[in-house]
């Protein structure tokens, strides 16, 4: 690693003892397909509207791994200087600031690369580079420069670069620094392509790896490389867990020569020999400022053994030589040997599904109970679909709306990953090591989609403990079947159907073929508003146009051989999975919509109004209103029943008795608004009041 920092700077002019000197202040390998710094503190960013994703990173050193691919630049001739990359660091207590960063462009990516860099996180500066104070090779040769622009002269291809700004004033111990990697146009009004055979397109894609801030440190200091770790695991009565390595660098320590010591917290041991683990603080020697040698102490680090199930977080601590402490985050659990499992769910019958493209997309919702997890833990998680052929370590197909009962936010994504945030939800275990809640799965492409499919649904998740990976499959064992929008009676088509009703947003709906509600229900979905944006050619029309963004509605699909029709629809607690209202029909007749064998594909839509009945107060049976906190019911009938309050997350906070037809009553809830519902022998009704 010494030699490396040597060779990498050496064009930059350096003294050895600056060398001696060198520390990595910040970088990104982007390993695990995320965009936090691997070592220090920093932010990374697209700017001028591209987007990104993760794709395999630089292979020159051995390594591989990931890389931030980057993409959607410019039209042709538009937007000069003004697309890309930003990196964020602070340089305080280090001077001169180099950049290096292994980059590689597409065939069609622009040829010019402009690094730009900010002294306060506002204003942005052109650096001028050039062969005294910047390097840009591909496999060992220099590519060069243009008007202090970095030059690609081929596509699909690594180059390795870097920029020196120790000439520049006010870099050094400059709290606000930042770069900008930016294309150019190559001749002032057009981008060039880096293969000389190819145009230019947009569409073209830069690549970052190991992107790399270092600095002069002039004050002691002490840094770990990785500076957490993470993923320490083992079974209940096992131990200790495999272990993970953290490498100590230190410079400018004072005294000269003296020792630093090493604490690791109570549930954790390591090693500095790789053989002989201990518990208790220990001590490294140092010389001349620096750790002796090649200046590196490889520090192995493990969960004990003996510990009961749970997670555990701790710290591995090391101070001396002048330097701030520096804390090095631990992270790992115990697993029960009772293997986690799905101990109780409500699982709908039918899934929307076609084959090779879906544009008629409905969402499907289940809820289930996971158990013998880690107690008290926080687990990251995505749900998908499996077919019965697909083997235990497959993730699964469909795409995740993921659901927060706790700030009732759902979130969509067509990708799964327990790196990227956004692409992953997360849920909180009880103290027993149990969740219950909702699982949303929206049916694609996929062949297993294919209608007549059997079909079970999987919930990947990670150690509990903020792990990147799978390590726990669940999969229901009872099956789903898929159904596709036809007009033909057979046991894989299904007619689309929707619901209106006072539903509360955000709760979720199942619809049975019994007024009891046994058995499994046939649908399960959300119901709207959610925020979600469910479009048309990617939703089916009536979703998207009738359910989506209105209040109350719901909609799924139903199969086409269902001679009981759909005689329950049962409102269900987004927060508890309880049952909130439930309305029946004997005959799966709801007014004049016949549920029972339907032939309407997509087209004919059937359409179930729970709001009939009492109907809509305000202007049916008289008013429900507020002022302040005062409820206000006055209605034009005598009704007997109760009155139920509910805010936006679907939980019951207040609840009275009506008899008669006017009553008040002082509500005791925080301003906001909120559902009130009426239950009674002449039907049931509901309708939005703010409380203020």
């Amino acid at each position: 690693m010494f030699m490396l920092a040597l060779l990498l700077f050496a064009g930059f002019g350096f003294t050895a003892e600056m060398a001696n000197a060198q520390v990595t202040i910040t970088q990104w390998t982007f390993e695990g397909d995320v965009i936090t710094p691997s070592t220090g503190s920093g932010t990374a960013a697209l700017i001028g509207g591209t987007t990104a994703t993760f794709a395999t990173g630089y292979t020159g050193t051995g390594t591989g791994g990931r890389a931030w691919n980057s993409a959607a630049y410019p039209a042709q001739g538009t937007g000069s200087g003004t697309a890309g990359v930003e990196f964020l660091v602070s340089t305080s207590g280090y001077s001169a600031i180099a950049l290096s960063w292994d980059g590689r462009h597409s065939n069609t990516s622009a040829n010019r690369l402009r690094v730009q860099y900010t002294l306060n996180g506002t204003d942005w500066e052109d650096f001028e580079a050039n062969e005294g104070n910047a390097v840009n090779t591909a496999a060992g040769v220099d590519k060069g420069f243009d008007n202090g622009r970095y030059i690609a002269d081929a596509g699909d291809t690594w180059y390795q670069r870097s920029a020196d700004f120790s000439g520049i004033s006010g870099v050094d111990g400059n709290a606000a620094f930042g770069v900008r990697i930016v294309t150019e146009f190559v001749d002032g009004s057009e981008y060039g392509a880096a293969t000389s055979t190819s145009s230019y397109s947009p569409n073209g894609t830069l690549r970052y790896d190991n992107v790399t801030f270092k600095g002069v440190g002039s004050s002691p200091m002490i840094t770990a490389t990785p500076s957490s770790l993470s993923g320490f695991t083992y079974l209940e009565g096992a131990g200790p867990s495999e272990m993970q390595i953290t490498t100590l660098n230190a410079f400018n320590l004072t005294p000269a020569s003296g020792a630093v010591t090493m604490t690791p917290s109570a549930d954790y041991e390591y090693s500095v020999d790789g053989v002989n683990f201990i518990s208790d603080p220990g001590n490294v020697v140092y010389e001349n400022g620096s750790f002796p040698g090649t200046g590196d102490v490889p520090v192995r680090i493990r969960l004990k053994a003996g510990l009961p199930a749970g997670s555990y977080s701790g710290v591995f601590t090391v101070t001396g030589g002048g330097a701030p402490e520096l804390q090095i985050p631990l992270s790992g659990s115990v697993s029960t040997s009772t293997p986690a499992s799905i101990s109780a769910y409500i699982l709908p019958k039918f899934i929307e599904g076609a084959t090779p493209s879906n544009i008629n997309r409905v969402p499907f919702a289940y809820h289930a109970t996971l158990s013998n997890l880690l107690p008290s833990s926080t687990y990251r998680f995505y749900n998908k679909i499996v077919s019965g052929s697909d083997g235990p370590d497959y993730n699964g197909a469909g795409n995740c709306i993921f659901v927060n009962p706790s700030t009732g936010e759902f979130v969509r994504t067509t990708s799964a990953s327990m790196t990227t945030p956004g692409q992953y939800g997360e849920f909180t275990t009880d103290a027993n090591g149990s969740f219950s809640g909702w699982f949303i799965t929206e049916p694609t492409g996929n062949a297993r989609f294919k209608p007549g499919n059997e079909l079970f649904m999987r919930i990947m998740l990670n150690d509990g403990t903020g792990g990147t990976a799978e390590a726990t499959r669940l999969t229901i064992t009872e099956s789903v079947k898929s159904l596709g929008f036809y007009t033909s009676a057979a046991d894989s088509t299904g007619t689309a159907i929707r619901g209106i009703s006072n539903f509360t947003p955000k709760n979720f709906v199942f619809i049975y073929d019994n007024t009891a509600g046994t058995g499994r229900p046939l649908y399960g979905t959300q119901i709207e508003t959610t925020g979600v944006s469910f479009i048309a050619g990617t939703y089916a029309e009536f979703y998207a146009n009738d359910v989506a963004g209105t209040d109350g509605a719901w909609g799924g699909i139903v199969p086409n051989i269902n001679t009981e029709g759909v005689k329950r629809v049962e409102e269900r607690s987004l927060t508890t999975g309880a049952i909130v209202s439930n309305y029946t029909d004997d005959d799966g007749v709801w007014g004049t919509v016949d549920t029972k064998n339907p032939a309407g594909g997509i087209d004919n839509v059937l359409v179930i109004n729970t709001t009939l009945g009492i109907g809509a107060p305000e202007n049916q049976f008289g008013k429900i209103f507020t002022y302040g906190k005062e409820l206000s019911i006055q209605l034009d009938q005598v009704v007997n029943g109760s009155i139920q309050v509910i805010n936006l997350f679907g939980q019951e906070v207040s609840r009275y008795t009506i008899s008669g037809s006017q009553a008040s009553y002082t509500l005791n809830v925080p301003a906001g608004a909120y559902i009130v519902r009426i239950l009674s022998d002449k039907g049931t009704a509901a309708w939005k009041v703010m409380v203020r």
